[in-house]
């Protein structure tokens, strides 16, 4: 549990966001040369990087559930007590510890964490699809579609 407290475990989070953009861009290519011949719009490569967020959001969101229920259950505690020696350094009251410790407890709660994670991988997915889709979208197909929808809407 050591992880959590040290250098490295402070940027993992950092490391998270990297690899879910990786994925997403990782996901959205092989779509797009794949599955629809090297040719995608915006919005396909919106679509398919938010399924991918969704898709990981949900594993992610399982392995945190029984991570914390059943294969590190003591995980809890751990952070409760790293919270308690970082706010007693910091000069926090024990009122002000005690609070922290109920605040603690509440957040790593296995099914509420559970739920972050997915709500969290979707949000910062669909964002970084947004963008990702920006980079990795077929121009040609882009404008093709722009000249067919005007030519519908003059006829």
């Amino acid at each position: 549990m050591g992880f959590h407290a040290s250098e490295i475990g402070r940027y993992s989070k950092f490391a998270v966001f990297l690899f879910t953009i990786l994925g997403i861009y990782l996901g959205m290519r092989a779509y797009r040369n794949y599955t629809k011949a090297g040719q995608i719009t915006y919005w396909q490569g919106v679509f398919s990087g938010v399924l991918i967020s969704v898709f990981a959001g949900i594993v992610t969101a399982i392995f945190t559930y029984l991570y914390l229920s059943f294969i590190n259950p003591e995980f809890i505690d751990y952070m409760v007590d790293l919270n308690r020696r970082t706010n007693i350094q910091m000069g926090a009251t024990d009122v002000q510890v005690q609070a922290e410790e109920i605040v603690t407890r509440a957040t790593y709660q296995a099914l509420p964490q559970a739920l972050r994670t997915l709500g969290g991988y979707i949000a910062a997915g669909s964002l970084f699809s947004l963008i990702i889709a920006g980079i990795l979208k077929s121009r040609r197909l882009e404008i093709t579609e722009n000249q067919n929808a005007t030519n519908s809407v003059n006829e």
